[in-house]
């Protein structure tokens, strides 16, 4: 296999090992400086007391979802720092648990939304387990640093974690138990799994989001890490240059910064140019899609899944510690976006809402049913130059998506023996994705309207 940056022996196995552990036992660090980098505070802090069953493996095996569940209340019972709430069941009823973590504790719900937090879904396919490992050592680390620029950003910013597909995770299947590709999903939310990812959208309003998967390597295509930001074209503009500048200068950087390489999710390339893209659209029943159009900053994170060079072909341990060691840094570098430019984000954020809902009511800009950002459609159905102002939905059609439209968190007011969803509310990018026979993925063919 072609040679890469292979990291020295003693450097690679204290960041494999553990990702960056800290201690619930370290002594205070006062001198460190409550604004000094946190990817810096948590790589400075010595080992951790709390290994995950991974660790403990040296990577050898991965954590059981069972033993999670067992790591986790471990955790909230060692650090008042963390909150794990079950937020829904999966088809098979296990728990969905939400992870929350900040200083001196988690804030509630509407407290919390009002400042800045920062969400990590863990593994939405459940046989892409590095995601999973990556928050759980990250949730660790964060809870029981003592450095003080942890302790400032946790006062500052929640920070949550969800493993969103704990059915497949048992399974070690990339769907849920009835075989839906969740990250399909956020769009219809029929699965108990989107819907619980929805309604902590809805509720906690993220500021950023990670959605950390796995690849499969192959020619032309074998980066350590592959990010990629939103390129849904109704993204608030503000909000799309704010995720890639997450995804590339953040995430891409910190994973880099340790030596390891990245790449472009979806990009194929050859003699260092990109010369096809295979994925990487803009379908907003994707995460990382439908966050831009939830008004949030966020990204997908890829890891390699397979061997990237000899040493790891020769050892399975160490593909898995480097798998989940980029995962945790490209989160690491989402955290980092968060701790420098946390007013920007709070701001930008409700400022996207705000000029959506602005657009709504006074038929501004343009809608877009197709293409993305660095591809702009040329079907005249895919494009509504001239945007209505709303949706009228029938009594039945109604009945059919009020569920639906409760856990986007979109408002309808009763007209005309049925509905009507106005454009002119935040998420005024995302309803006629939903309700137009134009849309690929929409959920009905609901009547647009001129005038409200």
């Amino acid at each position: 296999m072609k040679p890469r940056f292979v990291l020295a022996a003693a450097a690679t196995a204290a960041l494999l090992t553990t990702a960056v552990a800290v201690s619930a036992q370290a002594e205070p660090n006062p001198g460190a400086g409550a604004d000094r980098p946190i990817a810096q505070a948590l790589a400075a802090a010595p080992g951790s007391p709390l290994p995950t069953p991974f660790e403990t493996s040296n990577g050898a095996t991965w954590t059981s979802h069972p033993q999670s569940l067992r790591y986790l209340r471990s955790l909230d019972s060692a650090s008042e720092r963390v909150k794990v709430e079950n937020i829904g069941r999966t088809t098979e009823g296990r728990p969905l648990q939400l992870v929350s973590v900040g200083a001196p504790a988690p804030k509630p719900v509407a407290e919390a939304a009002q400042g800045s937090v920062a969400l990590f879904v863990c593994s939405v396919h459940g046989d892409e387990p590095s995601g999973r490992e990556a928050c759980l050592q990250l949730a660790r680390d964060l809870a029981l640093s003592t450095d003080a620029a942890v302790t400032r950003f946790l006062e500052r910013t929640t920070v949550l974690f969800i493993n969103a597909n704990p059915d497949g995770w048992v399974a070690d299947t990339r769907g849920n138990a009835d075989g839906t590709d969740v990250n399909r999903d956020y769009l219809a939310a029929a699965t108990p799994e989107a819907k619980a990812v929805l309604k902590v959208i809805r509720d906690w309003k993220p500021d950023v989001l990670n959605d950390l998967h796995e690849y499969g390597p192959r020619e032309h295509y074998d980066t350590d890490l592959l990010h990629l930001w939103p390129r849904n074209r109704n993204v608030d503009a503000r909000l799309h240059d704010l995720a890639r500048e997450m995804s590339e200068e953040y995430a891409s950087a910190q994973v880099t910064s340790l030596g390891y390489t990245s790449g472009v999710y979806g990009q194929l390339i050859k003699d260092g140019e990109p010369y096809l893209q295979v994925a990487g659209d803009g379908q907003a029943r994707i995460l990382r899609n439908y966050a831009g159009l939830a008004n949030v900053v966020g990204m997908l994170s890829e890891t390699a899944n397979a061997p990237l060079d000899d040493a790891e072909e020769a050892d399975p341990a160490l593909t898995n510690r480097r798998r989940v060691t980029v995962n945790y840094n490209s989160a690491l570098g989402s955290i980092q976006l968060v701790q420098e430019q946390r007013d920007t984000l709070i701001t930008e954020t409700a400022a996207a809402a705000e000029r959506q809902t602005e657009a709504g009511a006074d038929g501004s800009g343009v809608i877009y049913f197709a293409g993305q950002d660095d591809m702009i459609p040329t079907d005249a159905d895919q494009v509504e130059p001239h945007p209505m102002c709303g949706y009228r939905l029938t009594g039945e059609q109604y009945e059919q998506l009020k569920p639906t439209l409760a856990v986007h968190g979109i408002s309808s007011q009763a007209a005309d023996e049925g509905r009507l969803v106005p454009l002119a509310q935040p998420d005024r990018g995302l309803i006629p994705l939903l309700l137009d026979a134009r849309s690929e993925y929409g959920l009905v063919d609901a009547t647009p309207l001129e005038t409200c």
